[in-house]
């Protein structure tokens, strides 16, 4: 796939659409309105992940009246994720900004969001204010939120989004990391650069409907955990290691016990049924042996996990420039 080469406008914004047909239009009005006081250049990279709404239809019409637009077609859906790495890696700006497709994210705020950029910052990112999602979601989301910060080993932002600004160098350093499944956010973070984070009101879904179901969410969830941490692994080795210790207690606690039932001694005030000392060491060994095994094997596991993903993130079917954008293409 394309990495960023030598920029031509001043800030690429990124858009994922997954059938928005009733909300591009409006978004890019929105979003030509708030730029038109700026002197510098920029293109609006709407990627087309599969849509098959009108999606298509609306971005074909938006093409002739929108010359700073590009379109991405994708040959299917790639993900969310998808979407965003395929703009990153056309996107031909010093600055790049990501935002949604579904309006929630308002354009109207984009201008303290430059400012902050211009300051210095490498990375502006966007922290909501309050969930839109419903009472359930978003208190899974908050507690997912705290434990992953608990369990990675940089700083992550709590409550923060994929809306805010990069520099093209971030934006790089991102487009050449191998792995197949980038948690955006989380590498943004992971990155290093100066970072600074602005709280913004998250706009409710006007028009259409959601595309993450509770289980995109909880997918979402575990690429993030997944894609920084072995701690969920290592925990089955923590399992075991307990586990060995309480079976060598129990274990001496039986034998002890039965030794002295055979001495005439009875520490307790019943009897232990012949052949349930020794079926209970084998149990509780074998069973903590497997966890033991379980974790060991799986933190070979997660490396070669994070190792072997070799596969595009998506396909582009098509890619159409607005007039403004074609001449730019061809420098």
């Amino acid at each position: 796939m394309n990495s960023i080469e030598k920029p031509v406008v001043d800030y690429s914004l990124i858009i994922p659409a997954f059938n928005e047909e009733v909300n591009i239009n409006p978004l890019v009005d929105r979003i030509e309105k708030v730029l038109s006081g700026f002197s510098f250049t920029y293109e609006i990279i709407i990627v087309n992940n599969g849509s098959f709404d009108s999606t298509s239809l609306v971005l074909e019409n938006l093409l002739k009246t929108c010359p700073r637009l590009v379109v991405l077609t994708l040959t299917r859906n790639f993900g969310y994720e998808g979407a965003i790495i395929a703009g990153m890696e056309n996107a031909k700006g010093k600055k790049i900004i990501i935002m949604d497709g579904d309006q929630q994210d308002p354009p109207e705020v984009l201008p303290e969001f430059i400012f902050k950029s211009e300051e210095g910052f490498d990375i502006v990112y966007g922290i909501r204010s309050k969930r839109t999602e419903r009472w359930l979601v978003a208190a899974l989301i908050k507690l997912y939120y705290r434990l992953i910060s608990k369990i990675v080993n940089f700083d992550l932002p709590k409550d923060a989004g994929n809306f805010g600004i990069m520099t093209s160098e971030v934006v790089k350093v991102i487009n050449q990391l191998p792995e197949r499944n980038k948690f955006i956010r989380g590498l943004r973070a992971w990155s290093g650069f100066s970072s600074v984070g602005i709280v913004y009101k998250r706009a409710e879904r006007t028009h259409g409907y959601s595309k993450f179901s509770f289980f995109s969410y909880f997918n979402h969830a575990l690429n993030g955990i997944t894609s920084f941490s072995t701690v969920p692994l290592r925990l089955f080795t923590y399992m075991g290691i307990v586990g060995i210790i309480l079976s060598l207690l129990g274990a001496l606690f039986f034998m002890v016990t039965k030794i002295s039932e055979m001495m005439g001694v009875n520490l307790v005030n019943y009897n232990i049924a012949s052949g349930t000392t020794s079926l209970v060491i084998v149990l509780l060994t074998g069973i903590s042996l497997n966890f033991l095994g379980f974790g060991i094997v799986g933190e070979y596991v997660g490396r070669i996990f994070e190792e072997v993903k070799s596969r595009p993130h998506y396909l582009i079917q098509n890619i159409a420039y607005g007039e403004e954008m074609k001449s730019n293409d061809s420098i």
